[in-house]
């Protein structure tokens, strides 16, 4: 096999190997098992730890019915319209903002002293004992800069304790039971009832209050179960079921005591306001009654005649339309003054007035007057985003002000109808009989007076009833329920994380190693880097032998060496004579000086007379791996003070392996190599050797091994397995394009052997480490060697 053919194939082998080979990444997979194990023990440990010590958190639900009546039902009563005590109608969305606001869970932290935290002391975290205090503190004002803070509280016995401040160790005693004020704040300790102290590391810690309503808020979610129901969903996130169920349920409470104390009040105000008109119209009532009386028994009256009975029906009647034309005309003016302000403001209650195309336009109107609110809520009053909107509201209002145009002049026209008749009953009543007259007057004013004053009557009762039975326009659908089991951590889920991080770590962990790895550890990395050649591998030794090829040697890295032998003859061909092979490397630690020994070594055993120079005059390591004499060598050569016998030495090694030392280190081994006295001695060596070696110093610190280049019939070039630079092999493939070497091929040095490279036991030729009886006995197998090994694959 020639260079010439190695090159030829190159391209076909790249072009292979882009091709993922998934053995090779299995393999290598495998080999780093320890990183695996060890990534899945903490990633499990650290699961195990984080659902040891991170506090569950359960979920707390409630549902509540919220009567959601809209419209209510349409009467001709006009005074019935007044829905004196209905209260505002409910709206969904409001009542869920009421639900959330910090108004009413304020209140929820004053009454459930939630402003305050009690915790028994652990080896790690501290327990909160939220259901099992035997202590109940009640906050009237804690000084601000102890918000926060830790306190230590201790029992002295079961009257007396004493708080104090963990930070500072400032102490003060109190009563049980008696309200304390200090420089903590105003509180009162009390001890619950079947208390027992056995809590010798009680902690306790005061928030703020306004704090702790806002962080109760920000776990609380309510929302509407369905977009056609009123039933909302209120969820409660907590560590403690328990004080989630009391947040909740005490969270409904206020607000339906809010709800009925709101309805209450309108009550109250309702029946203040009849009792003062009661008292005006009984007054009013009472003089009317005694002018009838008075006029009777002044006159002498006893009845009116059957005319003046009927006309007085007939006023009566008259003036109860005429009364309820000028209540319609009242609300059109309001409607109009209103119209005519801001387009926020809103329309009255339009009693009376059943118009429906009003109806329909008010109802838009509030729709859009809502939706602008909501906007402004968000945006600016200059966003043009609300000019659209506005401009609705515009038309709107446009279009009412002409609907009401309309109904207000059909109202005038009634109203002067009934006047006219009004008009015409007095002056039919005027004919009648003077005493008759002045009777039916008086009398017509006690009529208008008694009617108010039934009228009146009658709503006082029913605002003391609505009083007595008011009951909230919500319900209690189910009471606060926690979850089973926490929502959160999850254990299952956890554990499924924690085991698919520790498997994906190690993954990540030799993908990020590859990338950032800058060396070449395997025989791929070189054929992806240059066209020349692999002529061989070299598996790791760890022992000080130097020379590992001996004839009777069965060792997996005497075979390596007998193969790069046999494949030399391919790189030199058909050549006769003498064969001369270089080899260099990229900078020293490769093992040059090892290879170049044991490659003269096997060629020795083959029965070739076999010689090796030691030409790296510089930093020269043959004559001691073989324990010879180095004073005398190629230096003393080149300068012409030895001759070739004076150096020349049998290896000890085998008959017909003989070394040409170094000799003393010279100051100018470059100029030696330049001049002709080296290529006189290849010549005398051709004439002595089948095969000359020469061992070079490296390419990437001097040019002496491209000077000597010249001598040479091929050239190997050792690379080691974690020590040359993958760049040096891109300097490597320049030299090898560019020819400066003869028939440069490469041999992989060093291999570390199940290396998760490729390269297992049996290092990538398909031979084991069992086949080689010498290596089965050299193999170590005690626990050093086996931490050793472990250690090594990370």
């Amino acid at each position: 096999m020639n260079t010439e053919i190695h090159s030829d194939n190159y391209d076909k082998d790249s072009s292979e190997d882009q091709n993922i080979n998934i053995g090779e990444v299995i393999n290598r997979y495998i080999y780093y098992w320890p990183v695996s194990v060890l990534s899945l023990i903490i990633a499990l440990s650290v699961a195990f730890f984080y659902l040891r010590y991170t506090k569950p958190i359960y979920q707390v639900n409630s549902t509540l019915l919220i009567k959601d009546e809209k419209k209510g039902v349409q009467t001709d009563d006009v005074l019935s319209q007044l829905d004196l005590f209905g209260g505002p109608k409910k709206v969904v969305d409001n009542e869920i903002e009421i639900l959330q606001s910090k108004t009413l869970m304020r209140q929820v932290v004053s009454r459930l002293h939630l402003d305050v935290r009690y915790e028994a002391e652990g080896r790690v975290i501290n327990t909160d004992i939220y259901e099992k205090s035997p202590i109940d503190i009640t906050t009237f004002g804690i000084n601000p800069n102890f918000f926060g803070k830790k306190f230590l509280f201790h029992f002295i016995n079961n009257r007396n304790y004493i708080l104090e401040e963990y930070a500072t160790g400032k102490k003060v005693s109190g009563v049980f039971g008696d309200m304390e004020r200090n420089v903590f704040g105003v509180y009162k300790i009390s001890k619950i009832e079947n208390y027992s102290p056995k809590y010798s590391g009680l902690n306790i810690v005061f928030n703020d209050p306004v704090q702790v309503a806002d962080n109760l808020l920000s776990t609380l979610s309510v929302s509407v179960t369905t977009k056609q129901s009123t039933v909302l969903d209120l969820s409660f996130q907590t560590t403690i079921p328990q004080r989630g169920k009391d947040i909740l349920n005490t969270l409904i409470q206020v607000y339906i005591q809010a709800s009925l104390a709101d309805k209450n009040r309108t009550t109250e105000s309702t029946k203040d306001f009849i009792d003062q008109r009661l008292k005006l119209i009984t007054g009013e009532l009472n003089d009317v009654e005694k002018s009838v009386e008075g006029f009777k028994s002044s006159q002498g009256l006893t009845d009116i005649s059957s005319e003046g009975e009927l006309y007085l029906s007939s006023v009566k009647e008259n003036d109860a339309k005429l009364n309820e034309v000028n209540i319609k005309l009242n609300v059109i003016k309001d409607m109009e003054r209103r119209l005519s302000g801001s387009v926020n403001d809103k329309l009255p209650m339009t009693i009376g007035l059943d118009d429906p195309v009003l109806q329909d336009q008010i109802q838009e109107l509030t729709k859009l007057q809502l939706e602008r609110e909501r906007l402004l809520a968000t945006t600016q009053a200059s966003n043009p985003v609300l000019d659209p909107i506005t401009k609705q509201i515009e038309s709107t209002r446009s279009g009412i002000r002409s609907v009401i145009k309309n109904i207000e002049a059909s109202l005038v026209s009634t109203q002067k109808s009934l006047l006219s008749n009004s008009s015409k009953y007095e002056g039919s009543i005027k004919r009648i009989p003077g005493q008759e007259r002045q009777f039916i007057s008086i009398k017509r004013q006690q009529t208008i007076k008694e009617n108010l004053y039934l009228y009146l009557l009658q709503k006082k009762e029913e605002a003391a009833l609505s009083y007595a039975s008011a009951v909230a326009d919500s319900r209690i659908v189910d009471a606060a329920f926690s979850s089973a089991s926490p929502i959160k951590p999850k254990k299952q889920l956890t554990y499924s994380i924690a085991l698919l991080l520790g498997l994906l770590f190690p993954i990540i962990y030799l993908y990020i190693k590859d990338l950032l790895n800058n060396k070449i550890l395997k025989s791929g990395d070189i054929e992806k880097l240059t066209k020349a050649p692999v002529l061989g591998e070299i598996v790791y030794s760890d022992d000080n032998e130097q020379i590992v090829v001996q004839a009777n040697s069965r060792r997996a890295i005497a075979e390596q060496f007998r193969t790069i032998r046999t494949n030399l003859q391919y790189i030199h061909g058909r050549k006769e004579g003498t064969r001369v092979t270089l080899l260099t490397s990229s900078m020293s630690g490769e093992g040059k000086s090892f290879v170049a020994s044991n490659i003269a070594a096997a060629l020795a055993i083959s029965g070739r007379k076999t010689v090796l120079l030691e030409l790296d005059l510089r930093k020269p390591k043959v004559s001691k791996y073989l324990n010879l004499s180095n004073k005398m060598g190629l230096s003393n050569y080149l300068i012409g003070k030895a001759t070739l016998n004076d150096i020349l030495q049998p290896s000890n090694v085998n008959p017909n392996l003989y070394i040409i030392g170094s000799g003393p280190i010279p100051p100018n081994p470059s100029e030696l190599l330049i001049d002709s006295e080296i290529e006189i001695l290849i010549e005398n060596l051709k004439s002595r050797f089948d095969e000359i070696i020469i061992d070079t110093p490296p390419i990437g610190l001097v040019t002496d091994a491209q000077i000597l280049a010249r001598l040479a019939d091929a050239t190997i070039y050792l690379v080691r397995h974690g020590v040359t630079f993958k760049q040096q092999i891109v300097k490597l493939n320049e030299l090898y394009l560019d020819h400066k070497f003869p028939k440069l091929n490469i041999i992989l040095n060093g291999i570390q052997m199940g290396g998760g490279y490729g390269y297992g036991y049996g290092y990538g030729y398909g031979y084991g480490y069992g086949y080689y009886s010498d290596d089965l006995k050299s193999r170590k197998t005690g626990f050093k060697d086996f931490f050793k090994e472990i250690f090594k694959r990370f």
